[in-house]
């Protein structure tokens, strides 16, 4: 059977979590039955290079100006010449640009992967375009159920074109090891470690943990705050640890290429996030076998057992937050039962192994779907397996 042709068009100026999670889907594919194309309609080299090591072509098409009309022609030529079968879009003017022109360029099947519940991403330039190009596609693959919801409630994406397939987690890259960051970072063997490992935004909440950390300090002297991460609000942030007198407790690591070495100091991982989608980070800490603390915004809630694997705590209540933290530093056997409970659930739940399965199925089956249809008693059959495969 010949192999899919895929074309994975991104709008993106930087390196996030949604481009991390692309980059990772697209080096797992089985590379016997597809074949991708990457495209950037985001302005950035950062992201070419970012992506350039996949072994697949990566292509730039960028607006010249705000209302450039180009990318449409050459994005129906990059489809046409390609001979596209496949489009997933990732990030608005990637969503946009392939509802637009997928399909009248001869793509079998359009995708859009969300993975955020943004309120930021709600104003009525991005909403009404979205809304009046978003039918035009097969199906919206959303990564948790909260996401699929506020697709359907706000977006007022047809319940039935959303699709929900979780994240999955490398569960052979995360996982617990020995490892020397706690020596590079002068933190005694003994003393507790509290990780972050998100962007330095507003969204994820790091404001909350800087002003629980007195109340955890006056219990436990000798924690650490180990931060990683870049963002807007550095700055800011580590004016706010030097005013309250933290500077010895609180490392600001910067951009971290091996998150994996902060996930092993952590004896608790936490993000007290305002809204998410299914934050990668919280899996990621799971499978490397942390107890999580974190808020029940959307995805969260979905991945974080409250009570098993982790504590749930208000939005933007540092109280509550410094509870949930002593209460497990001060019970390192419950924490590591959590931990080991983290881990057996991304396990079951959210593997990439899955995850990847998942997509390649769907992708298979709207390519092949006019073949099934042509087949007697075929189409129901094969339709089931593919809900039931992507579902699970």
């Amino acid at each position: 059977m010949k192999k899919v042709n895929v074309l994975q068009l991104v709008d993106s100026f930087g390196i996030g979590g949604a481009e991390k999670k692309l980059k990772e889907l697209i080096e797992h594919m089985d590379s016997s039955r597809f074949d991708t194309t990457i495209c950037n309609v985001g302005h950035g080299d950062k992201i070419l290079d970012y992506f350039k090591d996949v072994g697949y072509p990566v292509i730039p098409i960028y607006r010249k100006y705000r209302l450039d009309p180009s990318p449409v022609w050459r994005l129906a030529h990059l489809i046409r010449q390609n001979r596209i079968d496949v489009i997933m879009t990732t990030l608005f003017y990637a969503d946009f640009l392939g509802a637009l022109v997928g399909k009248r360029a001869g793509a079998k099947a359009v995708f859009s992967w969300e993975t955020i519940s943004s309120p930021e991403w709600l104003y009525p330039r991005r909403l009404y375009p979205y809304r009046a190009v978003i039918r035009n596609i097969d199906k919206v693959i959303s990564v948790s159920n909260a996401t699929a919801k506020w697709l359907v409630d706000i977006r007022r994406v047809p319940e039935e074109m959303v699709q929900v397939i979780p994240y999955g987690v490398n569960l052979e890259t995360y996982r617990r090891r020995q490892d020397d960051l706690r020596r590079q970072l002068n933190i005694s063997p003994h003393d507790p470690v509290i990780g972050m490992v998100c962007r330095l935004h507003p969204q994820k909440g790091h404001v909350y943990l800087i002003e629980a950390a007195g109340r955890i300090i006056d219990k436990f002297p000798n924690v650490h705050f180990v931060l990683a991460g870049t963002g807007p609000l550095e700055q800011e942030l580590k004016t706010q640890v030097r005013a309250k007198g933290l500077e010895s407790c609180f490392h600001f690591l910067g951009f971290c290429s091996d998150v994996v070495s902060v996930y092993s100091i952590c004896d608790i991982f936490t993000l007290p996030s305002l809204y998410e989608g299914l934050p990668n980070v919280v899996l990621e800490a799971m499978a490397v076998s942390n107890p999580v603390v974190a808020t029940p915004v959307d995805g969260t809630k979905e991945a974080v057992v409250d009570g098993e694997t982790g504590i749930l705590v208000p939005v933007r209540d540092a109280q509550k937050l410094a509870e949930a933290l002593i209460d497990l530093l001060s019970n390192p056997g419950k924490a590591k039962k959590m931990g080991e409970k983290s881990r057996e659930r991304v396990e079951k739940h959210f593997s990439l192994t899955a995850q990847v399965k998942q997509f390649q199925n769907l992708y298979e089956y709207y390519v092949n779907k006019n073949r099934y249809h042509n087949q007697d008693n075929h189409t129901s059959s094969m339709e089931e397996h593919i809900y039931t495969a992507v579902r699970d």
